[in-house]
């Protein structure tokens, strides 16, 4: 994923999740900015139809909505900080396969596994890929029932 690709990701971004979850340009070019490596944009016929934003991550969850100043040295996990795919290519395997790219990045970087936080209408859609659920109170903006999940 590059820079320009943003205004593809913030579609995206609109499509799958409505009003409900608008992260701004300036965050998620900062998670771009910080961890490149762990973002990519999916296309189909030259059009972006999914996306995955992940950066290396220590404890617990960073906080919504607030650009990142630095990523934590010697960070254990990967982290999926959003995954999300056009309604127009759900169930075509985009998300699985993005969700691969993002799984082989944090192994070759020596992380100890994926984490993420599924918001309360995601958990079981996340549970079926192998994560499971952590004990931990998460930063204000996640709503009520999200939970922080990972998978080693």
């Amino acid at each position: 994923m590059r820079a320009d690709d943003l205004p593809a990701v913030l579609r995206i971004q609109r499509e799958a999740y409505g009003d409900a979850y608008q992260e701004s340009a300036g965050v998620l070019g900062r998670k771009l900015q910080l961890a490149p490596e762990g973002c990519w944009l999916a296309e189909a016929g030259g059009e972006g139809v999914g996306y995955v934003l992940a950066h290396p991550w220590s404890d617990g969850a960073p906080p919504l909505h607030t650009e990142v100043e630095r990523l934590p040295v010697g960070a254990e996990h990967g982290f999926v900080h959003d995954l999300a795919v056009s309604p127009c290519a759900r169930g075509t395997g985009v998300g699985g396969r993005l969700l691969a790219r993002v799984a082989d990045w944090s192994h070759a970087a020596g992380h100890r596994g994926l984490r993420l936080v599924a918001l309360a209408d995601a958990v079981a859609f996340w549970r079926r890929l192998g994560f499971s659920g952590i004990p931990f109170r998460l930063p204000e903006g996640y709503g009520a029932g999200a939970v922080l999940m990972q998978r080693r």
